[in-house]
């Protein structure tokens, strides 16, 4: 069954030093599909991504953020696990390495809470620290 839901997506990056943090809270979708939990939604001018729909596949050990739009991604978070993608945005394509350090899935058919810290490493590139905070709850 699918739900309207409220989205809220925390994120945090260490850049030189300085922290830069940035929330959105949207509303989306929440629906079980094949024994993992997905939500969708629309990307906004706060995130930087406005035009591009997100996609979350939500399971047990790992959280895979699917991009589609102006911005095109396919990273996967699993603990211990890399992950290399190419990161495609108006302004040009990269590959990054994604090495999640925590991946802590709190998640069931009432919402939940995915928290993420990760080394996000490009070629030219200082690595960039980040975390990630995940809320979804249904609206009913």
């Amino acid at each position: 069954m699918e739900y309207k839901a409220l989205i809220s997506v925390k994120t945090k990056q260490a850049i030189d030093g300085e922290y830069e943090t940035i929330e959105l809270i949207t509303e989306g979708k929440f629906f079980k599909e094949d024994n993992r939990y997905m939500a969708e939604y629309e990307e906004s001018e706060i995130s930087g991504m406005e035009g591009t729909k997100t996609t979350l596949k939500i399971e047990d050990n790992s959280l895979t953020i699917i991009r589609r739009g102006t911005t095109n991604s396919n990273l996967v978070f699993k603990k211990g696990v890399s992950d290399r993608s190419i990161y495609s945005t108006p302004f040009g394509s990269l590959e990054v390495l994604i090495k999640p350090t925590k991946v802590d899935i709190d998640i069931n058919e009432k919402g939940g809470k995915v928290e993420l810290e990760y080394r996000m490493e490009a070629a030219g590139f200082e690595p960039i620290d980040n975390s990630l905070e995940l809320n979804i709850k249904p609206l009913q």
